[in-house]
């Protein structure tokens, strides 16, 4: 589809809601004291309405209302995202769960001579919040566009994206580059982008996986540190032997302290859709991976010491809870990552303990709601949203520790090719 083509039918919406816009205020300034108008969507949900705005008259106000998940069918619910859009555009919240106990759609009281603005918030309340393409898909009393011929508007024409199963054979780092940018298009909300010394960065959660393009010949090097500052050579060995017996193509192995996994892919022949399914496993199971290492390397020093481990943690665990009692949010990244004596285990333990008691206080948060006790569910909120900022918080604290030799770990990397190939300096 040409930019031209696309250009045109983005007009042309926007044509059609200028002027449906234009006729709502109208009707709306000509409105009497009993008349009233609903904007809807003209769908049948079971157990609930379709999205809908409505303007009611007065004497010399009126009252324009978008319907709230009071009425909304369980498909069309907003979430928190959506509740807020309509208080920036000037709506008031609902504050009752029954109509006869007060307002249950966000609504707001403005002068009739406001007309013009009344449309324009029903109409951004449609569009931006409940989704709605094109006033010919509304049922307006009239007031919509009619359909010519009974013919629904046309879908929006597609960009032609460039084909992921295409066969390449990339010539040069440049070329292999562009199949990988290719193959890891769509996994991030913004693309990726190379650094400096050519290498790509894909974080996770928690971990970061690396790519590195060959400097004279079509291939590339995926990997990722799972562990690092590993003290029990024995065990560390015996869980890497464990890992490429189970993990067919990988390759993971102990070094310097650290554990990671490898996986080198050949681009004489390729499609960038063979690199996305590579880059996915990796990027899919990292993050477990490293859990696991670290639970099972732990494992192996709480045998030793159980007691003397868990006295860690319970102090750890303590002097943080005191720290925020103090000033809640004042415990940073840096600072959590020295009380747990940057020991990822301790952290990964906090995380768990952490997360766990968020979801028993997510379900206090449901609970509250079913039975209509808005106090309630507003401190067992409050507490849910600190549990999850405190978590998020740990996670900082445990990416700050294995950040940091990032760099150095690239240098080893590309040692993992034959040293007459590396064709680097660095």
């Amino acid at each position: 589809m040409t930019d031209e083509l696309e250009r045109r039918w983005d007009d042309a919406v926007e044509k059609a809601w200028r002027e449906f816009r234009q006729r709502l205020a109208d009707h709306v300034a000509g409105m009497g004291p009993d008349d009233s108008i609903v904007v809807e969507m003209p769908q049948q949900h079971e157990g609930g309405a379709s999205p809908y705005c409505q303007v009611a008259g007065g004497d010399d106000m009126v009252r324009v209302e978008a319907v709230s998940n009071v009425y909304l069918a369980d498909e069309c619910l907003l979430d928190d995202d959506q509740e807020a859009a309509l208080g920036d555009m000037g709506f008031q919240q609902p504050n009752a769960w029954s109509w006869e106990d007060g307002d249950t759609n966000f609504w707001l009281d403005v002068d009739r001579r406001e007309a013009d603005r009344v449309a324009v918030m029903v109409v951004r309340a449609l569009r931006e919040v409940y989704g709605v393409l094109h006033p010919i898909y509304l049922d307006a009393e009239g007031l919509e566009p009619a359909r010519e011929g009974g013919k629904p508007l046309p879908p929006k024409p597609v960009r032609v994206e460039p084909d992921v199963h295409e066969v390449v054979r990339p010539t040069s780092v440049e070329e292999v580059r562009a199949v990988v940018d290719l193959a890891v298009a769509g996994l991030y909300d913004d693309a990726p982008e190379w650094d400096v010394d050519g290498d790509l960065l894909l974080p996770t959660e928690d971990q970061q996986v690396w790519i590195l393009v060959h400097k004279t010949i079509p291939r590339a090097l995926i990997s990722c540190i799972l562990a690092e500052g590993v003290t029990d050579t024995e065990t560390a060995l015996a869980e890497v032997n464990r890992l490429n017996r189970a993990e067919f193509g990988l390759t993971f192995f102990l070094a310097d302290g650290r554990i990671s996994v490898t996986r080198e892919v050949g681009l004489d022949v390729a499609t960038a859709w063979t690199i996305h399914i590579e880059v996915q496993r990796l990027l899919t199971h990292v993050d477990g991976w490293a859990r696991d290492l670290a639970e099972r390397l732990a494992a192996s020093v709480q045998q030793a010491t159980p007691k003397q481990r868990d006295g860690r943690f319970d102090a750890a665990y303590a002097v943080m809870a005191e720290l925020e009692r103090d000033q809640r949010g004042s415990v940073g990244p840096a600072t959590m990552a020295r009380v747990y004596g940057n020991d990822t285990g301790l952290l990964l333990k906090a995380i768990r303990v952490t997360e766990q008691r968020r979801r028993e206080m997510r379900g206090k948060v449901r609970e509250a709601r079913n039975l209509k006790q808005h106090s309630r569910e507003k401190v067992a909120q409050a507490r849910h949203d600190y549990l999850r900022d405190l978590a998020a918080r740990m996670r900082a604290a445990l990416r700050l520790i294995v950040d940091a030799p990032v760099r150095k770990v690239q240098l080893d990397q590309l040692a993992l090719f034959d040293e007459d190939e590396a064709g680097t300096g660095r």
